[in-house]
């Protein structure tokens, strides 16, 4: 007879596996045999889905759980995490679960998510902003309109927060600035948006934040107008992917070491440049130029090269790793933007061929190509296609102190009399002795 290798572990290893589970599962193995029977009750993450539970068993599901949180005081419990669907809102007593996880547990992480949101509701209680012992906080499609009544918010623990489309009523931009002022060890934030959060004006103020990432893309504005402020000493790494705010404001970010810019800075198609437009962009780009560390959407870089006669670009002093999407359209700033990165050492293109045909001139050579640039990293090439070879040789042939280019395509691997064909079609004079090539 096969012995059961699982059973011969010891029980804490078997109850951080059953943590793992959605607590479903877990209590599904009390049936296994006797030592089962109660090891589902040590686990420190309760993972509930309501979807997993089916509907002639909810009522005793919620039984389970109402004991679990009220008699296993023993238990090591630390996370609470519900996914919930609206349609089911009063089957189970869900701001109860919250208030006791957090009120009289002492939980250090929640996590809140409504699945199927055919309206938003608030059922997250007030106490959860004056939790003393949360280190992470997640709320997903959920409402928080009580929480401009809450008097305090204090949350002297929290480390980390996910607002994910959460709709903040009426008073929507003062209690985002609230709930991120009432964090004092905030470090970790992510905000992703939809038009319809009621938040004008969004103001990240934190002395200790030193992640954040905006994502606010979709949704129409109802020709409202938006404006974000990211006012964080501290920051070190920051994803800013907004192109529905009309006004952005960013400052006291020496700490930044790296960024991800995806933003259309709300150019919407068809519109004439403006010069107040283009203070905005020229201001956001001054206000990050201390980062070392750059990701520049394709979408971005446009709306850079349509400005490009109005704004000079700010000078990135620090910078030493780029990666930059760039079409054949836009490949003409190239030049201009690497100008602005004096002591860059390595960059990776990622390229496209624009439908919009367009005389390529790349002769103008900026500084890091002569002293800084090592290495290149050029991908998404056609095979043939002649403006990706004129960029190809416009670094063979200018980068003085380049160390390694590498190409790739997007075509599936060349046999090796295409590549013998590419080679040949490349510039055979390298201006950097020491540099290699690989075609991939």
């Amino acid at each position: 007879m096969k012995s059961d290798r699982v059973s011969e572990l010891p029980d804490p290893l078997l109850t951080q596996i059953l943590s793992n589970l959605p607590i479903i599962d877990s209590v599904k193995t009390s049936a296994l045999s006797k030592r089962w029977e109660s090891l589902w009750l040590n686990v420190s993450t309760l993972d509930l889905n309501d979807r997993d539970i089916a509907p002639p068993y909810k009522k005793l599901f919620a039984s389970f759980i109402d004991s679990f949180l009220e008699h296993n005081f023993e238990s090591r419990f630390q996370k609470l995490k519900i996914k919930y669907d609206e349609c089911n809102v009063n089957l189970f007593p869900i701001s109860e679960w919250i208030t006791t996880a957090v009120d009289l547990r002492g939980i250090q992480h929640l996590d809140v998510e409504i699945q199927n949101p055919m309206y938003v509701i608030d059922f997250t209680p007030a106490s959860v902003y004056k939790s003393r012992t949360l280190v992470s906080l997640k709320l997903r499609h959920v409402r928080v309109r009580n929480l401009f009544e809450v008097d305090v918010v204090s949350l002297p623990c929290l480390k980390i927060m996910c607002l994910e489309n959460v709709c903040y009523g009426k008073e929507g931009a003062l209690s985002v600035e609230k709930l991120i002022s009432g964090c004092p060890v905030l470090e970790d934030l992510d905000l992703v948006r939809k038009c319809n959060d009621l938040v004008k004006t969004l103001r990240v103020r934190s002395q200790s934040l030193k992640m954040f990432r905006l994502d606010f893309r979709s949704g129409m504005g109802g020709g409202d107008e938006y404006e974000v402020e990211v006012d964080a000493p501290g920051l070190e790494y920051m994803s800013f992917k907004d192109s529905q705010s009309d006004r952005i404001v960013v400052k006291n970010l020496s700490s930044l070491v790296k960024i991800d810019v995806d933003s259309e800075f709300n150019v919407k198609f068809g519109d004439s440049e403006d010069l107040t437009k283009s203070d905005t962009i020229r201001d956001f780009l001054t206000g990050v130029s201390t980062v070392r560390q750059m990701i520049i959407s394709e979408p971005t870089l446009e709306i850079l090269y349509r400005y490009s006669k109005l704004l000079p670009v700010a000078e990135f002093q620090r910078l030493y790793h780029l990666q930059a999407a760039f079409s054949s359209s836009s490949l003409q700033l190239l030049p201009a933007f690497l100008e602005s990165c004096p002591n860059l050492k390595s960059l990776v293109l990622d390229f496209s061929v624009s439908t919009e045909s367009e005389q390529i001139n790349l002769t103008n050579v900026p500084r890091c190509l002569t002293s800084t640039l090592e290495c290149v990293e050029i991908n998404k090439l056609i095979t043939k296609e002649e403006t990706g070879i004129k960029l190809v040789n416009y670094f063979l042939e200018n980068a003085a102190v380049l160390k390694k280019l590498s190409v790739s395509f997007t075509d599936s691997a060349m046999p090796d009399e295409d590549l013998d064909t590419y080679k040949e079609l490349l510039t055979s004079t390298k201006r950097s002795r020491i540099c290699q090539v690989s075609i991939s």
